[in-house]
């Protein structure tokens, strides 16, 4: 098996409405492992989608019969930038009733910022070539990627992962976690496991990724 180390470097402000508050859109400082297996090509979608609705199950799972898994990406250098758009005026194709408030025709949002680099895991049974470059978030806003191939040593215990993880995707259940709210699935940090684990050898620290995670969805 080949494990990645892929480190993404903002080119462009990013932006994906992870809470909304009125309108203010806020983007959270982790990339989901949905949205950077997309980004990264190796799942597609279809170009047209009348009913704007996701397929994750059906875009994501059959990478799994093939031992490809991303994991999500954490935040390494990040900052934010905020700006404040006006709302179009969309009275042609939305009918509106006459009101007396007085209601704002504008809003916020809050991006990922330029210069921000985030750290993720790609594991694959067959050699990767992953790209060079990739386009993230609502606004396809582009991003370097550096990929280097690391070894491991698979291991058995108690341990615990300091990377976010899918909790969907890990055979098995944390004991302790640090929740992250953010759609469409909520993802954890700093888990306590026991069981299968794979220890990576870096040159610095050592880090630990549950062994055997797929993808894995709800049944309908």
């Amino acid at each position: 098996m080949w494990l990645y180390r892929v480190l993404i470097t903002l080119q462009d402000p990013v932006y994906f409405a992870t809470r909304e508050v009125g309108r203010l859109y806020q983007t959270e400082a982790y990339l989901h492992n949905y949205a950077l297996t997309y980004a990264l090509g190796l799942a597609t979608s279809s170009y047209h989608d009348a009913t704007h609705v996701p397929h994750y199950k059906q875009d994501l799972e059959p990478l799994n019969a093939r031992g490809i898994y991303v994991t999500p990406a954490k935040p390494l250098e990040v900052q934010h930038v905020g700006h404040t758009y006006k709302w179009a005026d969309v009275r042609y194709h939305v009918k509106e009733k006459k009101v007396d408030k007085n209601i704002p025709t504008y809003g916020k949002v809050r991006e990922l910022a330029p210069e921000s680099v985030f750290e993720a895991f790609v594991l694959s049974q067959t050699c990767l070539r992953l790209p060079r470059w990739i386009r993230l978030g609502k606004g396809s806003g582009k991003a370097l990627v550096e990929a280097h191939e690391l070894s491991f040593q698979k291991k058995k215990g108690d341990y615990i992962v300091e990377h976010p993880l899918n909790p969907m995707d890990v055979p098995q259940s944390p004991t302790i976690y640090d929740l992250i709210l953010m759609p469409p699935v909520p993802l954890i940090e700093n888990a306590h496991f026991e069981g299968e684990y794979l220890e990576i050898q870096q040159v610095r620290e050592k880090k630990r990724l549950p062994a055997h995670m797929r993808y894995v969805f709800p049944e309908a």
